[in-house]
């Protein structure tokens, strides 16, 4: 496995947007480091332990989920700490470098690796977009440590410029380039979706590797997981009002969103102003 060849972001950095959108657009990842506190950390690690427990959430099932691995989908609507991570100005800012503006929440997971696990297969995260590669970015996946991500407990696996690759699973070849994003906690991995990554074996006895992975898409993209759906709308109208932009109670360039030419919010009770497109374009411009 080689050496991680690039040096932590520091993500107060005042030009750390810049520099995560280029080294990204670049090698197809940045690591940031510092995104947030050992005390932030602790606290997520309790919260995801006791809505495991809570819930009785299991392994996964599959070798791809890892068969000592547990996931937890839509955290946003499990509590107020995962909600404030999501809407962290300095996150956001990396994300809008490489997204642009208007970008939408496509799924907030947590990912706890036991002790056991294996190696996971090495995949993009945007292999349902149908563009043939290499494209744009169309999504960024954050992978927040929240326990440091060493080689020995399942840090996360990934072959640099691979978004690059026009094949749409890397070859027996180019896993051979792949090397491990070892970083301590706090810290936050930066990928163009089209990167393939992977997580990675845990071989220690008894250490537990917790990350969360949070992903963004263009506004035009559909997200992964349907959060508006899969959230009540009372919950949803206690959310900051960031938040529930991206979660798709917005409208992109102004077009996409709506509903019978109304804005999202106001599902919320939000009174809010809709301004359509339609509205900017002169006579005959929009004429079919």
């Amino acid at each position: 496995m080689t050496e991680l060849p690039n040096a932590p972001i520091p993500a107060r950095a005042p030009d750390a947007p810049s520099r995560v959108g280029a080294r990204v657009e670049c090698d197809g990842y940045a690591i940031v480091s510092d995104l947030f506190d050992a005390a932030t950390c602790a606290r997520l690690v309790q919260q995801v332990d006791e809505i495991e427990r809570e819930h009785a959430i299991p392994f996964g099932q599959n070798d791809f989920e890892g068969f000592r691995t547990r996931r937890i989908f839509n955290l946003i609507a499990r509590g107020p700490l995962f909600r404030a991570l999501v809407v962290d100005e300095t996150l956001l800012s990396l994300v809008e470098a490489i997204l642009g503006e208007g970008f939408l929440l496509s799924g907030t997971t947590s990912m706890h690796i036991g002790p056991g696990e294996t190696d996971q297969l090495l995949h993009p995260d945007d292999g349902m977009v149908t563009l043939p590669r290499p494209h744009s970015a169309t999504m960024v996946t954050v992978l927040c440590a929240l326990s440091d991500f060493r080689a020995e407990n399942g840090g996360t696996r990934l072959i640099p410029r691979s978004h690059r690759d026009p094949a749409i699973m890397p070859s027996p070849e180019s896993q051979t380039k792949a090397i491990r994003a070892e970083m301590p906690a706090g810290s936050i991995l930066v990928l163009n979706a089209s990167t393939f990554h992977g997580g990675g074996a845990n071989t220690t006895a008894d250490e537990h590797r917790y990350g969360l992975s949070i992903q963004f898409v263009a506004g035009w993209c559909r997200q992964q997981q349907n959060l508006m759906l899969g959230t009540p709308r009372e919950l949803v109208a206690t959310y900051p009002r960031r938040l529930q932009e991206l979660i798709g109670y917005s409208i992109f360039r102004g077009v996409m969103g709506h509903v019978n030419r109304e804005h999202p919010l106001r599902l919320l009770g939000t009174d809010v102003e809709t301004k359509m497109v339609w509205d900017e374009i002169g006579p005959g411009e929009g004429d079919d």
